[in-house]
């Protein structure tokens, strides 16, 4: 088999239609699977989603058990040369997969294949970025600080703002939103980090990639709609917990300096976390 889409579901039943009809509509003379893996405690479209999706494999877990595993979990029954991780809010434009499998297959130092990513009303998402810094948790995509001062140099580096985003180009990182990867490198780097609830999973596996010498390509001749969260929207005080959680794992493992260092990072997550929390209480 050529190809394997998984995805995982929470609670997402109706976006995620929408995705696995986009899915069977764009992809051509590909032979191909898609698993499903649900997440969620109780949605109550997912019935409905099995009986008028017969051809998808569906597996249900009794709980949420995160991100990293439950697409770990569809990875090991696999059987697609190459997987691409699909979130179910992403809508894929037709021959998006097409061009990222064709362009995976001839190019054997491709680690991983990521589409450019719009917005409904078309606009970019900075989908590929650098690794993350010290001072990356100030001044991310939707923080305060990068709002005030929208042109500063942290942001600028971390979300590539001086790439134009229509080349093809190597990079550190890339939204795990819709990624492509050749099974054997997945295997390799022994799939996605379970230390990771929610976040920074994508960040880890780029950088994992990137450390077997395979390349991570930004790849913009695909284009794939993707729907997420407004700053509006609430978020649920564990996932806030989870993802801070997340980021801590993730300069343990990839940035083993001094203790103080540690703490300096570990100080700023902490205060980004705490900070989000509130912030999060009176929307």
């Amino acid at each position: 088999m050529d190809l394997s889409c998984i995805i995982v579901n929470y609670n997402s039943s109706k976006q995620l239609q929408n995705c696995l009809e986009s899915i069977y509509k764009t992809i051509h003379g590909i032979d191909f699977e898609v698993i499903v893996v649900d997440n969620s405690e109780d949605d109550p479209g997912w019935q409905g989603l099995r009986e008028a999706f017969p051809q998808a494999k569906f597996i249900s877990n009794p709980s949420n058990v995160g991100f990293s595993k439950a697409n770990n979990q569809a990875a090991r029954i696999a059987q697609g040369e190459a997987l691409i991780f699909i979130n179910p809010d992403t809508i894929l434009s037709d021959q998006a997969i097409n061009s990222m499998q064709s362009y995976i297959l001839s190019n054997s130092e491709v680690g991983a294949l990521g589409p450019k990513v719009v917005d409904p009303d078309g606009s970019l998402q900075y989908s590929c970025r650098r690794f993350p810094t010290i001072w990356t948790g100030l001044f991310n995509r939707y923080s305060i600080l990068t709002r005030l001062f929208p042109k500063n140099r942290f942001t600028s580096q971390y979300l590539m703002l001086d790439f134009d985003h229509n080349e093809i180009l190597p990079v550190d990182w890339l939204s795990g939103c819709c990624l492509m990867v050749p099974k054997k490198v997945f295997e390799e780097i022994g799939g996605f980090d379970e230390n990771y609830f929610l976040f920074n999973e994508d960040i880890d596996l780029g950088r994992m990639i990137n450390e077997t010498g395979k390349k991570v390509i930004y790849f913009p001749q695909a284009i794939v709609n993707h729907q997420v969260s407004t700053s509006n929207s609430k978020t649920s005080a564990r996932v806030i917990v989870k993802r801070h959680l997340g980021m801590m794992h993730y300069f343990k493992k990839h940035h083993r300096v001094n203790f103080l260092f540690r703490g300096t990072i570990n100080f700023f997550i902490l205060m980004r976390g705490i900070t989000q929390l509130i912030i999060n209480l009176v929307k």
